[in-house]
């Protein structure tokens, strides 16, 4: 095969061409974003013991009532409650 200056020229021309093409191209930036739901931020401020909506005597009284085994527990209150901050409704 013959090289010749002319073919040689031409790949030149379109390596250059090619160069100032990948040149202009933009750089993106993306930007992480994170979102914490209602019900997160509500289970947050419960793990976090932000949230007390109950007296210290009511709460005294549950724990006496664990601790010698009469407390009984309201399984529909219970699921009521979860189907409420399942729905978002928990206030």
């Amino acid at each position: 095969m013959k090289v010749t200056g002319t073919s040689v020229n031409k790949v030149i021309s379109m390596y250059e061409i090619n160069k100032k093409q990948v040149g202009k191209t933009k750089e993106v930036t993306k930007n992480d974003t994170l979102e914490i739901s209602k019900l997160g931020k509500t289970l947050s401020s419960f793990a976090e013991g932000g949230i007390t909506s109950m007296s210290p005597e009511k709460l005294e009284k549950i724990r006496n009532e664990i601790s010698n085994g009469t407390y009984k527990v309201n399984p529909r209150l219970i699921a009521e409650k979860m189907m409420e901050a399942m729905k978002g409704q928990v206030r």
